[in-house]
C-alpha cells in the first residue's frame, strides 16, 4: 500500500482560492456553483477540482513527459512525483510511467511488487499495456518498473520490429485517458531512452547546480538536437533548474548561466534546495503534505506544465 495519505491527493480550499486569486469563502462558493453541492470539507477531491476549473475556463493539456537527465542526483525522480500528484490536485488525470530500472518512483508510489508487469513485458509482448497499469489513486496511475527493465535495450536492439517505436505505439492506446503522461527515466543515454523521447510531446531536464550536471545538461541537449533531426520530431525541450540555494555563490553563477544560455528553454519556476525535496521519494511522501516552502516551487512549476501559469 502507498504511503500517501488522502490529503496528499487533495486541494484545499485555501490553495484553490489562492490559484483562482480570489478569498476562500468565494472559492468555496465558486466549487459549489459548479458541483450543484454544498462543500463541508476544507479539502476538494480532484474530481471535483477538475470539474471547478473547467468552469472557469481551465482546458486540461494532452501531454506526454519525459524527464531526462544524463546526470543523477539532479531531484528528477522528485520532479516526477510532486508534478505529477500536484497536477492531479488540480484535477489533471496523471499517468506515472516509471522506466528507471531503480524503480525510486514506484516505491515512493507504494509499488513494490517484483512480480508486476513491466514496460519490458510490453516491448515482448507477454503484457498489454493495459494489463500493466496499476491504479494509485482517483485521478493517479502507475505503470511501475522493477529490475526486469534493465534487459530493455537489448531487447529493444534484438528486436526485429521497430524499437524506436516501443514507447509510443503502445501509449497511442491509452493516451486519450489521460491530461498528463510524465516519464521517469533512467540516468542514461540509451535506446530505451531514445525510445521515450520519440513518444514524447515534451522532454524536462532538470540541472542543478553542479559542473558535472551543466556538462550532463550539455551533453543531453545534444542527444535530444541528434534525435529530432534523426527521426523528424517536433517535441518541446525544458529545463528545470533544482536544488538552488540562495545562500551559495555557484547556486547564483549556474542560474544565470542556464538564464544567459538557454533563455528560451529554461522554465520560468525554479526548485530550491530542501531536506524534504531530499527525502520526498524516499519516504514515500509528497511534499504537499507538509510545510515545506518548496511545494510553492512544484505548485508553480506543475501550473507551468498544465498550462495553468
Amino acid at each position: 500500500m502507498s504511503q500517501l495519505t488522502t490529503q496528499e491527493f487533495c486541494i484545499s480550499l485555501s490553495d484553490l482560492a489562492a490559484f483562482l486569486e480570489i478569498s476562500p469563502p468565494q472559492a468555496k462558493a465558486k466549487a459549489e456553483l459548479a458541483l450543484n453541492k454544498k462543500i463541508k470539507s476544507p479539502w476538494l477531491v480532484p474530481e471535483d477540482v477538475r470539474t471547478t476549473l473547467l468552469a472557469e475556463g481551465y482546458k486540461y493539456p494532452q501531454k506526454i513527459i519525459s524527464v531526462q537527465m544524463l546526470k543523477g542526483g539532479v531531484a528528477k525522480t522528485t520532479s516526477v512525483l510532486n508534478m505529477g500528484l500536484r497536477a492531479a490536485m488540480y484535477g489533471a488525470r496523471v499517468l506515472f510511467i516509471d522506466l528507471d530500472q531503480q524503480a525510486n518512483l514506484s516505491f515512493a508510489l507504494g509499488v513494490e511488487d517484483e512480480s508486476l508487469p513491466v514496460w519490458v513485458d510490453i516491448v515482448e509482448k507477454k503484457k498489454s499495456i493495459e494489463e500493466c497499469v496499476r491504479f494509485i489513486e482517483p485521478h493517479v496511475d502507475l505503470i511501475p518498473s522493477s529490475l526486469n527493465n534493465s534487459v530493455m535495450d537489448r531487447v529493444l536492439m534484438n528486436s526485429n520490429r521497430n524499437w524506436a517505436q516501443a514507447v509510443k505505439v503502445p501509449l497511442e492506446k491509452i493516451r486519450h485517458r489521460y491530461d498528463l503522461i510524465l516519464i521517469d527515466t533512467a540516468p542514461a543515454l540509451s535506446a530505451t531512452n531514445t525510445a521515450v523521447t520519440i513518444a514524447s510531446d515534451e522532454v524536462i531536464l532538470p540541472v542543478n547546480p553542479d559542473k558535472f550536471a551543466m556538462l550532463g545538461l550539455e551533453k543531453n541537449l545534444l542527444e535530444l538536437a541528434d534525435i529530432k533531426v534523426d527521426f523528424d520530431l517536433q517535441f518541446n525541450r525544458k529545463i528545470l533548474f533544482t536544488k538552488f540555494d540562495g545562500r551559495e555563490n555557484t547556486s547564483h553563477e549556474l542560474l544565470q548561466k542556464c538564464i544567459d544560455s538557454f533563455a528560451d528553454e529554461l522554465m520560468t519556476g525554479y526548485i530550491r534546495t530542501s531536506s524534504e525535496v531530499k527525502n520526498s521519494v524516499r519516504s514515500g511522501k509528497s511534499l504537499f503534505a507538509g510545510k515545506s516552502p518548496v511545494k510553492a516551487d512544484y505548485d508553480l512549476v506543475t501550473r507551468e506544465v498544465l498550462g495553468f501559469a
